[in-house]
């Protein structure tokens, strides 16, 4: 059965340079947070961003000094977001059209593990530790006991993995990450406390129509998930996270010593523990919780403070706002580990858009063609250069696959390949996966290569000078159908390498600006 104890102890407003100045040092002044009387401090901050929470965390992990017992437990809460690893692949993870749709941020963490969805029914904890007390697996123990103490949860119902994350009745509350950084180093953690379920299914999925998706990135481990109000351990709606909050800084300062000190602290008793937390956390009551000002650190584009030895590494930021900038741009959103995309354009795909764009009964007319007499040549020239496709797509929905790597955002090659052929064509075809190559990969080359994959091509699908664009594409591919007339084969080249494009951004998912 939930009970929620709602208690008061003090919330001590403090700017976020204040508390990094009084905290840098090795030896720090009596009035510091983390002086050596007090190993166990909570902070929370006052952002709802995901942009600015991330630096405000880097600011800690670059700014504190740790001694070997002190640990810092901050409390952060985001509008709702989706949040992916270091080196995750966000088409392999996200709906990005959902979350554009739905005006719902994608952010990339510094930290590794797999992507994840914060609303402000999702309560995320950072544990910071010297490196020398780094130990996921006893900081994942604060949640677990913490909510068994504190809302008489059988411990049995929580059981923890191997990556360090938490699950209530065999469903996931709980995904952990971890980095360390010089002699820091955090893990943090989110916890479902009255997340809408849908949304997690709405948001954590790809929706590339590929045949294939290379890249060395680690995916997310889909597993099924529960949150603490739906699972019936907590009262929802407006309070519940704030309630939690309280409970848990708590239990950490009351009992957080016990449990990072513990040789096995997954062994302790939890019912016993649950009962010396119920006599110790009023000795909390008047124990200060942080609350550090972001929102006004970002404002005022804070300087980084380092802290004491330690020196700015290359690359960082220099101030809290270029952090948030940073954190928020195209370039880091898409800083993610080379990948090789394969989609598909079909013999009756390329019939179907064809037909449908508004240009195509005048661009007809003006060849002096019948609508299916110039079907019929645009099938062969589009698809001329893999032997037998012609009277493949015909036929069949058998095509070519447009092959793209792209590296730091920036397209690197595009190769066209024959598609497999279906199995009644198959031996009129030869072996699957052919090199093409032909106009198709000339025009697409042309266009796109060297360029980030996201960026309009000015002419076709931005303002630009149509003329030069024909010019440069028969320069560079060759005209696509040199029989036609020259007004009606530049209308068929537009035409058509609009259609090449349309495939290409909507199959790979690259028309969806984050």
């Amino acid at each position: 059965m939930w009970q929620t104890v709602v208690r008061r102890y003090r919330l001590q407003p403090t700017s976020l340079a204040a508390f990094l100045e009084s905290n840098c040092m090795v030896a720090k002044p009596p009035t510091a947070a983390l002086h050596r009387g007090s190993n166990l401090v909570v902070a929370e901050t006052n952002s709802l961003s995901i942009f600015e929470n991330l630096a405000a965390e880097e600011s800690l992990i670059r700014g504190l000094s740790l001694d070997k017992e002190q640990h810092l437990l901050l409390f952060y809460v985001n509008r709702p977001c989706v949040v992916v690893g270091r080196n995750q692949n966000i088409f392999q993870e996200v709906s990005l059209r959902r979350t554009a749709a739905d005006g719902v941020c994608v952010a990339r963490r510094a930290s590794g593990g797999g992507a994840v969805f914060h609303d402000e029914g999702n309560l995320c904890f950072s544990f910071l530790t010297h490196r020398t007390r780094y130990a996921p697996e006893r900081t994942i123990q604060l949640v677990r006991l913490g909510l068994c103490a504190s809302y008489a949860i059988d411990p049995a119902r929580l059981t923890t993995t191997g990556r360090h994350d938490l699950f209530l009745d065999h469903r996931k509350i709980t995904g952990s990450a971890m980095r360390v950084q010089r002699d820091i180093a955090y893990h943090h953690c989110t916890l479902l406390v009255d997340t809408p379920h849908a949304s997690l299914s709405r948001y954590l999925r790809p929706e590339g129509d590929y045949v294939a998706f290379e890249t060395p990135s680690v995916g997310s481990v889909r597993s099924p998930v529960t949150s603490l109000a739906e699972s019936g351990c907590i009262a929802g709606g407006p309070g519940a996270v704030a309630a939690l909050k309280r409970n848990m800084a708590e239990f950490f300062l009351a009992e957080g010593d016990r449990v990072l000190d513990a040789a096995t602290p997954w062994e302790l008793d939890a019912v016993e523990l649950r009962q010396s937390f119920a006599t110790a956390r009023h000795r909390c009551a008047s124990a200060p919780l942080f609350a550090l000002d972001v929102v006004g650190a970002v404002a005022a584009d804070m300087p980084f403070i380092e802290g004491e030895g330690r020196r700015p590494a290359r690359g960082d930021a220099a101030t809290l706002g270029e952090a948030v900038h940073k954190a928020a741009s195209k370039d880091w959103a898409y800083a993610m580990p080379e990948f090789t995309s394969t989609v598909v354009l079909s013999g009756g795909e390329l019939r179907r858009r064809l037909t449908a764009l508004p240009v195509w009964q005048h661009v007809a007319s003006l060849c002096f063609l019948a609508e299916e007499e110039l079907l019929a040549v645009l099938q062969h020239c589009v698809f001329e250069g893999s032997e037998g496709l012609e009277e493949l797509a015909a036929g069949t929905e058998a095509g070519l696959h447009l092959v793209t790597t792209v590296e730091q955002r920036l397209v690197t090659s595009v190769v066209v390949r024959r598609a497999a052929p279906t199995t009644a064509t198959a031996s009129a075809v030869g072996p699957s996966g052919g090199s093409s190559g032909g106009w198709v990969q000339r025009c697409l080359s042309a266009l796109l290569v060297g360029h980030p994959f996201d960026a309009a091509v000015e002419g076709l699908e931005s303002l630009g000078d149509t003329t030069a664009v024909v010019q440069s594409l028969v320069h560079e591919a060759g005209p696509l159908c040199p029989d036609l007339p020259d007004i009606a084969g530049d209308a068929v080249l537009l035409m058509v390498t609009r259609v090449l494009l349309d495939v290409w951004r909507d199959k790979n998912v690259f028309d969806v600006a984050i």
